[in-house]
């Protein structure tokens, strides 16, 4: 009778032993891997004047761009023939891409001597009002995708004088820069490239039509 109580209680033992061990086990197998942090990469906001004087600019009021659903994030997106669109694994932009290309826009503008860019706040009223469409912000693999992608840019933009409602021009900006290489960093240092051009070309464009313009 002692015999069989000792072999029942080192059976339980193993029992509860083994019990012990199977949520141990399972916890380390059900853990997730740890990932490896995204990486964030911002495009380059050029440095404007610290100080504008409004009296001696024409004054913009820059809205928000508008921007499909695909563009309209953090994504850096890509496209492999041109027609798909993905994102960029393991990166993104530090904020969304309209905020960004605002904000570089405001600061080009800062370094021309007629035109000022503000951001409308409040009742503030600006004499002209500049709409923006982005149409294709990504880096396209026209070559295959073992090949650099081109980053290509697609922006319409649109001038309205704020007092009379009425259209001041329409303006369509178009810039590709070819990638040194399929990696990412290659993919933003092009994409900052042909966004900078843009705003360059769209600061000369708002100069031609208002910068020259009486007050």
């Amino acid at each position: 009778m002692m015999e069989r109580a000792r072999l029942s209680n080192g059976y339980l033992s193993g029992i509860a032993l083994l019990l012990l061990a199977l949520p141990l086990s399972a916890c380390v197998s059900v853990l997730p891997e740890a990932k490896t942090a995204p990486t964030i990469y911002r495009l380059n906001i050029p440095h404007g004047n610290d100080t504008i004087s409004l009296d001696n600019t024409k004054v913009i009021n820059i809205e928000f761009p508008q921007a499909p659903r695909a563009l309209s994030g953090t994504d850096i997106v890509l496209s492999p023939d041109g027609r798909r669109l993905t994102a960029a694994a393991g990166a993104s932009w530090a904020e969304p891409v309209p905020s960004q290309l605002r904000h570089i826009l405001i600061d080009i503008l800062a370094q021309n001597g007629r035109i000022t860019g503000v951001i409308p706040k409040g009742g503030t009223r600006a004499p002209y009002r500049l709409n923006t469409e982005i149409r294709r912000f990504e880096a396209v693999f026209d070559n295959g995708e073992d090949a650099p992608p081109n980053a290509l840019l697609l922006l319409n933009v649109t001038l309205t004088d704020t007092n009379t409602r009425k259209l001041v021009g329409t303006h369509t900006v178009k810039k590709t820069v070819r990638a040194r290489a399929k990696s990412v960093s290659s993919i933003v240092d092009a994409q900052d490239k042909a966004t900078n051009a843009a705003m360059h070309d769209i600061a000369k464009w708002l100069d031609g039509m208002v910068g020259k313009r009486p007050r």
